[in-house]
């Protein structure tokens, strides 16, 4: 079972999964002293080869880990909960909402990769794993490339040195097909379910409102886009409280923000 750390004593459970380079406790440490811990429980759960799940092997895929997030919610008696994925567990989050809408009550999703994937060719794939196998020099500059010069060096370098100590070198090699080239086993089901989409509108062009929006539409009647303009591909680090309170928010039921909001229609 994946490995997880729980917050709060909430009747609301929410799932919060990581992405494709580190734990998820190291991503949300920033914010999680901001989070609701009386109306919500918060579950920080792993992947497999991530954080409290290392050395937990697999196929690292997406049916895989879709199926984990399951198994995990029916081990600890949840029948009903929400989802928040971010970056390449945005697509665990819509895929859990397509197979199992009845249990999935909200999900939300930061900087999410599009729905039917990046597209990416073979050789970029290989590109990408030989990164995830390579050392922190390799990593270091593959992140620079990928997360660009938003923010500085020594944030690189202190997100390079948390992929070292957080993730499987063949967990990350291993789900890089998922989000860079297949996406969503079905990437026009209809999602139901109530949708935010947080992005970074620092980060790379595929991964900002115009574009999420434009690849959200199609699946979703029931989302809201919300762009934080002075972010990268990390908000809940780069703008933990703002984060925190977008997610409340939206899982309360309540309006994310009237001003800056996006209803898909």
């Amino acid at each position: 079972m994946l490995g997880f750390d729980k917050y709060g004593n909430g009747d609301h459970v929410v799932i919060v999964l990581n992405d494709w380079i580190s734990d998820v406790s190291s991503n949300w440490e920033c914010a999680r002293q901001y989070l609701d811990t009386e109306q919500f429980t918060w579950v920080f759960a792993d992947l497999r080869g991530y954080g409290r799940s290392r050395g937990l092997s697999g196929a690292y895929t997406l049916s895989e880990a879709a199926a984990d997030v399951l198994a995990l919610a029916g081990s600890s008696g949840w029948r009903r909960f929400s989802v928040v994925g971010h970056s390449m567990s945005s697509l665990v989050a819509l895929h859990l909402a397509q197979q199992d809408a009845e249990a999935i009550e909200r999900i939300a999703i930061l900087a999410p990769p599009p729905p039917q994937g990046f597209g990416a060719d073979q050789s970029t794939i290989d590109s990408l794993r030989n990164v995830a196998r390579g050392d922190d020099a390799r990593r270091f500059s593959a992140l620079q490339f990928m997360l660009g010069n938003h923010l500085s060096p020594t944030w690189i370098r202190f997100k390079t040195e948390r992929w070292r100590a957080n993730a499987d070198i063949e967990a990350v090699a291993g789900f890089v097909s998922m989000f860079a080239r297949d996406g969503l086993p079905d990437p026009t089901a209809k999602i139901q379910t109530p949708l935010l989409v947080i992005t970074g509108e620092q980060d790379s062009e595929p991964m900002r409102k115009d574009a999420i929006t434009a690849n959200l539409k199609p699946i979703s009647n029931n989302a809201v886009v919300v762009p934080l303009i002075s972010c990268g591909h990390y908000p809940m680090q780069e703008a933990p409280p703002l984060v925190a309170t977008l997610l409340e928010r939206f899982l309360s039921g309540n309006d994310v923000d009237g001003q800056s909001g996006n209803v898909l229609t």
